[in-house]
């Protein structure tokens, strides 16, 4: 199943995405719902961001493939694998849309892509074990941890390297039907393949994430759980189209752009 949350004459729903139309709902889709008899062909509505998270979070280098990559924009001459997952909070402001844009603040220098899938939570998590943890996911959708190196490397913390406007586009819907384990992730910039992995590959699976972040932080309904990024990343500038696509649940795309002045 696809659930979708999107706008339609000003008003914010969720549906059930079938075919190129989406189906209103009425209920709760972290409790239960039943599907309407109101209808919007997908073209016609306006996707939002599939849920609006308390928190989202991000493993940290997660994937061994990216951890030199990452380790040289951090100046670390001798990375080492993680031994536990390395969460940390991206900005709740960052959340932003399929087809909205990536907006590159007027004083960031070099701002780069991170294709990405992501968990959603669906019900109250605390506490569980990496056993335990998928039933405590809803689903999975697309994301893009949009990060400034500059940033990254020169500030002591991540809170404007990755946590600035419009710095975490997620969607366009939940799937709530696929292993999340065997996910390809694919990025395009300008229809060009810049970035190919696979979530068999992540060194800590999304079970053992969630379980890890669970024991000290509780996670509610609709917060999301990001995969980490692999291989090697390049900067984005003005007019790119930048495009994440998880053949098992659909693609995110976002143009980019310069803030005003």
């Amino acid at each position: 199943m696809k659930i979708a949350r999107f706008r339609s004459n000003g008003r914010t729903a969720f549906g059930v995405v079938q075919g190129d139309e989406v189906v209103e709902i009425r209920g709760s889709i972290y409790t239960r719902f039943r599907l309407t008899d109101t209808k919007h062909p997908l073209q016609d509505v306006k996707l939002l961001p599939p849920t609006e998270p308390s928190e989202i979070w991000c493993p940290g280098l997660n994937f061994a493939n990216h951890l030199e990559f990452a380790a040289g924009v951090l100046g670390d001459e001798n990375p080492t694998i993680p031994e536990h997952p390395e969460p940390w909070i991206k900005a709740r402001g960052s959340l932003t849309g399929t087809g909205d844009p990536i907006v590159l603040p007027k004083d960031s220098t070099d701002v780069h892509y991170e294709g990405e899938a992501v968990a959603v939570i669906g019900k109250l998590c605390h506490r569980v074990t990496p056993q335990e943890a998928p039933r405590y996911i809803l689903g999975y959708t697309c994301g893009n941890d949009v990060s400034d190196r500059t940033w990254q490397k020169d500030d002591w913390t991540f809170w404007r390297a990755k946590g600035a406007d419009t710095f975490a586009p997620v969607g366009p819907w939940i799937d709530t039907d696929v292993d999340p384990q065997k996910l390809e992730m694919i990025v395009r910039l300008n229809d060009e393949e810049v970035q190919h992995g696979h979530t068999e590959e992540m060194l800590f699976s999304f079970a053992e994430i969630v379980s890890y972040i669970s024991q000290q932080v509780t996670l509610r309904p609709g917060d999301l759980v990001f995969s980490g990024s692999t291989g090697v990343t390049v900067a984005l500038k003005p007019g790119d189209r930048v495009d994440v696509e998880i053949p098992d649940i659909g693609v995110l795309s976002n143009s980019v752009e310069a803030e005003a002045a």
